[in-house]
């Protein structure tokens, strides 16, 4: 009897060598199911006002476009901080109104509220830190 001592040392090779591009191709397909959009797009998110009055209930106008200008409606728009947060999502033509009231502690005269926009479709999430300044009202 002939034995190829080959097919004995080179199976662990060829065992690794398939599971790596295996497991790269797995991946990959895996990721596009849960990730269909491969090049997500940036989100214009414009505010008013950018300053705000603490202890009074405020309107914030928001508006969310795509990178071409374009509104984007449903997006989720979360203003929050200061122990509040308020939410609400964009119309057809790209806006949404929120509603909030801040208080501030007495040893604190301005705060500041953060913005997160989330929009269907393929689009990046957008969020800006200290967007929105809370001043105590003279």
């Amino acid at each position: 009897m002939i034995c190829d001592e080959r097919g004995v040392l080179d199976l662990p090779l060829r065992l690794l060598v398939t599971l790596v591009v295996g497991a790269a191709a797995l991946s990959i397909i895996l990721y596009y199911i849960f990730t269909p959009c491969w090049f997500p797009e940036h989100l214009q998110v414009q505010w008013h006002p950018l300053v705000i009055n603490a202890d009074e209930e405020e309107k914030i106008v928001i508006t969310v476009m795509d990178s071409h200008g374009n509104p984007v409606s449903r997006a989720s728009v979360i203003v929050s901080g200061l122990g509040n947060a308020s939410s609400n999502k964009t119309i057809n033509n790209g806006t949404a109104t929120l509603e909030i009231q801040c208080s501030l502690p007495s040893y604190r005269n301005e705060g500041y509220l953060d913005i997160s926009v989330h929009a269907p479709g393929c689009y990046e999430k957008f969020f800006q830190e200290n967007a929105i300044k809370v001043v105590k009202g003279e």
